[in-house]
């Protein structure tokens, strides 16, 4: 049974890791996560997976980064695509403030990639 689940699971993650290559799929503003060594990050389920394991230790943490790998987190970018009337220049002084390398970045900004509350209930 072990190895029916086994082969299941690798034929699964196989598929997705395939269709996960093609940009119609995945969207057109997914933050490509790459390894240390440039490689892309692929999906995985093992050990929580490259994305759960390096931010599962927080559900905030993790909610952020999902906005931010979506290209759904309130910067420049998200602003000019949703037509937002808000900045979209960068604090480094870029004309449009996107998504990088995020892990260590976050780890040193816990209010990164956060929407304000606003009163009115939207963003």
């Amino acid at each position: 049974m072990d190895a029916l689940r086994s082969r299941a699971a690798h034929s699964v993650l196989d598929l997705w890791s395939s269709t996960f290559q093609d940009p119609t799929y995945r969207g057109s503003e997914f933050l490509e996560l790459q390894q240390p060594d440039g490689r892309p990050l692929q999906p995985s389920y093992l050990n929580g997976g490259p994305w759960l394991s390096t931010f599962g230790h927080s559900i905030t943490e993790f909610a952020r980064v999902c906005w931010c790998i979506t290209g759904h987190t309130p910067i420049g970018a998200y602003y000019q695509r949703f037509k937002i009337n808000k900045p979209h220049g960068c604090t480094c002084r870029a004309a449009l403030q996107s998504c990088q390398d995020i892990a260590s970045f976050m780890k040193y900004n816990p209010t990164a990639f956060r929407f304000n509350r606003d009163p009115s209930g939207v963003g």
